[in-house]
Order: structure tokens, then sequence, then C-alpha cells
């Protein structure tokens, strides 16, 4: 199912559907092969650059990772890197219901144990983001009804795998027609028993906070009554905002 190649300074993992001369060449130098090929960059900060290509007639997406300093690199070293995290969560996602942008390969370069450089590469996805559609759809309320609950069963369904997703909003999740998908997971990681339900209920209060901010307002008390049901700890964070000044 997956080609894996692991030597001193590199570790490797591709779905072997997608192993071609390409894709190996590209998984040699990712740098050198997106400067040869048709590319465009999609997302350019401090923590990653995102760039989409094609490769075998496919559409595919690339994520680079970056590091914020040499101090910050150097801790990385020692942790898993955003790559494998990325391709592992996607994994587990798909897994569990929650669909996800295909993951086609991942890359990281090191030296022995300590981890560098990473790379996520992942199927592009036709579609437009949440916020976009919740604007698009504002009038049809049997569409938005069904876009609610279906994030409302994707954050669910991840609470109960007792993960935290780390950045969930809108802008994160793309609609491909009325189909949801899930993406960026750098930051996924497992909820703490030993925090507080406020720390481990992270994606919840993000996602509470985007819904203010970027949902029509017609639309927005259907969508936090609907994000009551996931629990009594979610109620409480949902009236809590619902009383802020």
């Amino acid at each position: 199912m997956f080609y894996r190649f692991k030597n001193f300074s590199t570790c490797v993992v591709c779905d072997r559907s997608f192993l071609s001369d390409g894709m190996r060449a590209l998984l040699d130098d990712p740098e050198k092969y997106l400067q040869q090929a048709e590319a465009r960059t999609i997302q350019d900060n401090f923590k990653n650059k995102i760039v989409y290509f094609e490769i075998d007639k496919k559409k595919a997406v690339i994520k680079i990772h970056k590091y914020k300093s040499a101090w910050h690199r150097i801790k990385r070293y020692f942790r898993q890197t955003r790559a494998n995290r990325s391709w592992a969560y996607s994994l587990l996602f798909n897994a569990h219901g929650i669909p996800t942008p295909q993951p086609i390969a991942y890359k990281e370069s090191r030296i022995g144990p300590l981890r560098g450089d990473s790379y996520f590469i992942y199927e592009w996805v036709e579609g437009i983001n949440g916020e976009e559609y919740f604007t698009k759809n504002k009038a049809n309320p049997e569409i938005v009804e069904k876009a609610i609950d279906a994030i409302v069963d994707m954050t669910r369904t991840i609470k109960k795998l007792g993960l935290i997703h780390g950045d969930i909003r809108l802008k994160n999740m793309v609609f491909r027609g009325d189909n949801l998908l899930l993406t960026d997971f750098d930051d996924t990681k497992k909820r703490q028993w030993y925090k507080s339900n406020y720390m481990n209920n992270r994606d919840f209060r993000g996602l509470i906070e985007d819904i203010y901010y970027n949902v029509p307002p017609e639309i927005q008390p259907l969508f936090l009554s609907r994000l009551e049901s996931v629990g009594d700890d979610i109620r409480k964070l949902v009236r809590s905002y619902k009383h802020r000044p």
C-alpha cells in the first residue's frame, strides 16, 4: 500500500498508486523539482510555503514547513515533523469518517535520529472554503443546515477520538460540492487528561469565535445551537461567548 524508504539522511513514505518516475524525482529533491515544474505558490508565510503543481496529469499540493528561527529548528530536531504529523492524522481522520484531501507522500531530511526539513504532499481539492460556502448559500436553509450538521459531527468525532485539531476554522474546511473536507494538521495532537477543559476545548473556542466573526449573522444562532449538542462543556463555552460584552 505504501512505499517506504529510510536511511541516515532521509525518510520517505508514499502511496504506491502515486509512485511514478516523476514522483520519485519530486521526492528526491522537492525544491529542485518545483523550480522545473509549472508550479504556483498559494501561500508563503513564516510557518510554511504551500505550492500547487501538477504531476502525472494529477493536481497536487506540497506543503514545505519552515522554521521561525535557528533555535526553533534545533528544538524540532527531536520532535515529530509536521509533515509526518499531517500524514498520520490525514490517514487517521479518513479512517474515522472525517474526509481530508488524499495524502500522497511525505519526506523528511534527517541526520540519524534528528529530524530536519519536511514536506507533505496531498491532492489538490477543487472547492471553496467554509466562509465562502456559508456566504454563498446563506439564503438556502437546507444547504446551510446540512453543512452545519457536517461540521458539528466532525468536531464531535475529533473530540471522541481524544484529539485536538489545533486550528479548526472555516478557512481550513473545504467544500467540494456539498461534501466537507478538513485540512491543515500541523498542530493536531492528543487531548491531555491533566489539562483543563478550557485548554482541551481549544478547537471549539476557535470555531465559536470564527462563527461570530466569519459566518453571516442570520446563520449564527442555528450554528451555535447545533454546536451546543456536542456536550455540556461545549454548551457552557457557547453560552459564555453569547454573554460577552
